[in-house]
């Protein structure tokens, strides 16, 4: 589902945000959780988009571990369905409270 450029607005006297994303973001309603190929568990993730996913990190190794521009392959866990995807992923940013990863 792609978007074209939308401005939306902060407060009245800060004036209007512009929103660069190409594709509109989805939150999910499950659980579901994101793991490294070697096993380790990097955080939860909480929305989701055609271009990629958000995380809230699990444990400060998730933050040390993940760098902008790394690349990866992540596996993500649905464990009420038993479902496992595998993806590959590139970091956006890392951020005390949030991870954002682009799909390659």
């Amino acid at each position: 589902m792609r978007r074209k450029n939308a401005s939306l607005h902060q407060a009245k006297d800060e004036g209007p945000l512009l929103d660069r994303r190409e594709f509109a973001r989805v939150d999910l309603p499950a659980c579901a959780f994101a793991f490294d190929a070697n096993g380790n568990d990097l955080g939860q993730v909480v929305e989701t988009s055609g271009g990629g996913l958000l995380l809230n990190p699990c444990s400060p190794f998730a933050r040390i571990s993940l760098a902008k521009g790394h690349q990866l392959i992540l596996t993500v866990l649905e464990p009420a369905s038993g479902n496992k995807t595998e993806m590959a992923v590139e970091v956006r940013y890392v951020r005390s409270n949030s991870i954002g990863l682009r799909f390659r």
